[in-house]
């Protein structure tokens, strides 16, 4: 079942693995890895939460190292579009070391009929855009409770 030869050799393989291909083959795995249906090429995964209270959805969008002007938000057809663009502001730095790029991004997000649209508010603080969807309280189904028999 187990070849002995395999395991009996040592350390001898760990320097091919862990030696100057490591990082390559990592970054490989990383690209492949998100590059499902997160990511697409030459854009960049940027982790979202949503909160829900009985008068609005908070949407935060987690995208450090951003201004407030590089992003662009929009609803259109009942569909929330965030994008961002390129963070320029880094062509002047020679980086030794590099893990965020600042690469442009875009989210949507399917809205539901509660999403009163007009009055839609975004912010940006901290390295966190904040999208503030007030609910249409007249179309809010209230919980209705049930009497058992």
């Amino acid at each position: 079942m187990f070849k002995r030869d395999n395991y009996n050799r040592g350390y001898s393989n760990h320097n091919k693995f862990c030696g100057q291909h490591f990082k390559d083959r990592f970054e490989k795995f990383q690209q492949h890895f998100f590059a499902g249906e997160h990511s697409s090429e030459g854009q960049q995964f940027v982790p979202a939460n949503i909160a829900e209270n009985s008068e609005f959805y908070e949407v935060q969008l987690f995208a450090a190292g951003r201004k407030k002007e590089q992003f662009q938000v929009s609803i259109n057809d009942g569909i929330l579009k965030i994008s961002c663009t390129e963070n320029t502001q880094d062509g002047d730095i020679d980086y030794i070391y590099k893990e965020h790029e600042g690469l442009p991004f875009e989210r949507e997000f399917q809205l539901n009929e509660q999403v009163l649209t007009d009055n839609v508010h975004a912010s940006f603080e901290d390295g966190v855009l904040t999208v503030i969807l007030p609910k249409d309280l007249e179309k809010v189904k209230r919980p209705q409770e049930v009497v058992i028999d």
